[in-house]
């Protein structure tokens, strides 16, 4: 089978971690102004925007429906096995808004007495009508969505990617850090899992020794390759009519009388529309309004490392295609050493068929593994080689546990929780870091990542890549620095 193969190598930098490290809980700063003086039991009154495909399965851990038990895992399973479940959110649904009507009116059913939009922009034209914002758009409008609601007070809960570019990542987290009382957290829920703590758990007893490698796979091969490997591999999204989607259609086919597909273009340049962008996940294979799978799964996975190592955010070779994310990809990141003393960290990305070395089927097709002096560590909490690991005792339970990913969110907003682990603090460096992997995949060269001014010293050319050269008229004039 044929094979795209790709290696980056990105000099990363270290940052100081503001929230959302496992091994330290946060602190309340004090509740948000628009909940002082209110009861902290009062229910949130949230703005989805977007209300089908991945919103709903936030609409379900955020309200309650008749007939479901009245617990939940908080997404991700963040309790330990002996803690009890924590009471399932039944937060009010203020507002929804979609580009497909279809998904608005599902909703609807179940949340009658929301006021609907269509156009993003507009639901912040009555910000007195909610508390909080969830983001579940596509990708390349995250950060219109989650800017607009900063910058009116509100909090935010953003589906990953939390932004569509770097430039766009290092405006929400400057933002949000201008909103210390304001709730943000990305929606990579498996941040919340006990499992990060047992990792980070394990590898502070020293079993392996310093971590200097870590390999992170995940096996979804969406995207750009051959058609043979397409067919095996991606057949329901990588076709259309048995035609394989190896650029644009020429063809331009009438839209949807549901679909308001000039609002879901957004910012995104002007196209005909076809029915290869909408409905997702078809949308994230195109560079224009997404990343590919680095993107996507690279925000689940990567973060395991990110988390339970002292590697801190940026930070790395093919021809490109101009329209479409690969499939097969291999991204290398270079940490150097911690001011804590750690050892550099190289922490290498595999996507679709390409797998680490020595790897085995055993091992799983999304994992981690660590590398260190003495042994290794797999995602799954299993040491090796297991022989030599035969007789070590699991360490007890000493990190904190999360209540669940949605509720941490929502605990912090109503002043009576710690700052949540995904907030935009860490999430923002984190989804900076994953945007580089694509930044020098499509340059084609080694990135020499000069992170003060946000741009790669050896390589003018990735300038589009890390910023959008022009956003659409009508969304240009949103997004600032200040």
């Amino acid at each position: 089978m044929k094979r795209t193969k790709e290696t980056h190598r990105r000099r990363m930098t270290r940052r100081e971690f503001v929230g959302g490290a496992v091994a330290a809980a946060g602190v309340i700063a004090g509740a948000p102004a628009l909940l002082r003086g209110r009861n902290l039991n009062d229910k949130l009154d949230i703005a989805f925007i977007a209300c089908g495909g991945r919103a709903l399965a936030s609409l379900s851990e955020l309200t309650l429906t008749p007939g479901r038990a009245n617990t939940t895992d908080g997404g991700g399973a963040g309790r330990g096995a002996s803690e009890p479940a924590a009471p399932h959110p039944d937060e009010n649904v203020a507002v929804l808004c979609d580009v497909n009507q279809i998904a608005i009116d599902a909703a609807l059913q179940r949340f009658p007495k929301a006021k609907t939009y269509n156009d993003l922009r507009r639901v912040f034209d009555r910000p007195n009508d909610f508390d909080a914002v969830v983001v579940s758009t596509a990708e390349h409008t995250h950060a219109f969505a989650t800017y607009l609601a900063l910058t009116h007070g509100k909090h935010v809960y953003c589906e990953k990617p939390l932004t569509y570019n770097i430039w766009e990542a290092r405006l929400i987290r400057e933002t949000a850090a201008k909103y210390p009382k304001l709730s943000t957290q990305m929606g990579n829920q498996g941040h919340a899992s006990p499992m990060r703590r047992k990792i980070k758990e394990i590898l502070m007893t020293g079993v392996i020794g310093p971590v200097r490698e870590a390999h992170v796979w995940a096996d979804r091969a969406w995207g750009l390759q051959d058609a043979a490997s397409a067919e095996k591999f991606d057949h329901p999204h990588g076709f259309y009519k048995s035609i394989q989607i190896v650029d644009r259609f020429k063809q331009e086919m009438p839209i949807p009388s549901t679909l308001h597909f000039d609002l879901w273009l957004g910012p995104a340049p002007a196209r005909p529309y076809h029915e290869t962008y909408f409905p997702g996940p078809r949308w994230y294979r195109w560079w224009d309004f997404g990343n590919g799978t680095m993107s996507d799964l690279g925000r689940h996975d990567n973060d395991v490392p990110y988390t339970v190592l002292d590697i801190r955010q940026p930070l790395n070779v093919p021809v490109a295609h101009k329209e479409l994310a690969p499939a097969s990809m291999r991204v290398t990141y270079e940490f150097p050493a911690s001011l804590s003393g750690a050892p550099p960290v190289k922490l290498i990305w595999y996507q679709g068929d390409i797998k680490p070395p020595g790897w085995v089927p055993e091992w799983g097709g999304r994992s981690q593994l660590f590398v260190g002096e003495k042994g290794m560590l797999l995602g799954s909490g299993k040491l090796l080689p297991e022989e030599q690991f035969k007789d070590f005792e699991m360490p007890p339970e000493t990190l904190p546990r999360s209540p669940g990913h949605w509720i941490e969110w929502l605990n912090y907003a109503k002043g009576r929780g710690p700052v949540p682990g995904s907030n935009f603090q860490y999430s923002g460096w984190t989804t900076e870091a994953n945007h580089l992997g694509n930044v020098a995949y499509r340059t084609g060269k080694k990135i020499e990542w000069d992170y003060q001014n946000m741009r790669a010293r050896n390589a003018a050319e990735a300038d589009p890549f890390i910023k959008r050269p022009e956003y659409r008229e009508g969304w240009r004039d949103i997004l600032k620095f200040s």
